[in-house]
């Protein structure tokens, strides 16, 4: 079975850290992504989400940061480095970026390498997001990094409704990048006056296997019962083998 993951952002309402991380577990979730553009005070909350997320039993916590890991086609943006080292005092199980504006001729995996050595804490996996960016967020610029990277301590989180904004086929893409994929992301999108905004996951995107993390990523209107009966949805789909 697939472990399911819940992100904070289902909450529209105010809660606690505390409250939201209780809720989350009550809810039957494995595990919990923490979105960092939630947080204001940010040392101080991440320790208050360890606490209590170590409290609840919670297994997995992904560590959801905005930002491109690549400046350019060659350069890491050195804000990730300060984001690691926040993941590590969540103790996170998983630190999420998006691509960015990488470009495998130009950059260099031994460096790149070193950098995750150096950088990434031990036991920690880097996971990279299909965002609605044409320049890191299509298929040819992920499938080129992902052929391009030998670390296997860096996967991929499919985010299903990224692929339409960007208007590609979302199936195709999973075909080709399913090597990689770790963890996915569950919702629709629709274009509105403010932009595109997340909507319930259709049907149909429960036709692919779930990899070994699957979380749905769109608010909730009430999450009291529709967070249960997502997590029994989504734990109802086989693990793919």
């Amino acid at each position: 079975m697939t472990k399911i993951i819940l992100p904070t952002l289902i909450f529209k309402e105010s809660l606690s850290l505390e409250q939201q991380v209780t809720r989350i577990k009550e809810y039957g979730a494995d595990g919990i992504e923490v979105r960092r553009e939630r947080l204001k005070d940010i040392s101080t909350e991440l320790e208050r989400f360890k606490a209590s997320i170590k409290a609840s039993g919670l297994e997995t916590v992904v560590y959801s940061v905005p930002t491109e890991l690549f400046l350019d086609s060659h350069t890491i943006n050195p804000v990730a480095v300060t984001s690691m080292k926040e993941a590590e005092l969540l103790q996170a199980t998983h630190i999420k970026f998006s691509l960015g504006r990488f470009h495998a001729d130009h950059a260099n995996v031994d460096r790149f390498q070193a950098w995750l050595a150096t950088n990434l804490p031990k036991g920690m996996k880097l996971l990279i997001e299909n965002d609605q960016s044409t320049y890191g967020g299509t298929l040819q610029p992920m499938l080129s990094f992902f052929q391009w990277v030998r670390e296997t301590s860096v996967r991929m989180t499919f985010d299903v409704g990224n692929w339409t904004v960007n208007e590609e086929d979302w199936q195709e893409a999973y075909n080709r990048l399913n090597p990689w994929i770790e963890y996915l992301h569950l919702k629709s999108v629709q274009k509105t006056k403010e932009g595109w905004v997340s909507l319930p996951v259709l049907n149909k995107h429960f036709s692919i296997p779930f990899p070994t993390y699957t979380a749905i990523e769109f608010p909730l209107t009430n999450p009291n019962t529709e967070g249960p009966q997502w997590v029994e949805k989504m734990s109802r789909t086989k693990l793919h083998s």
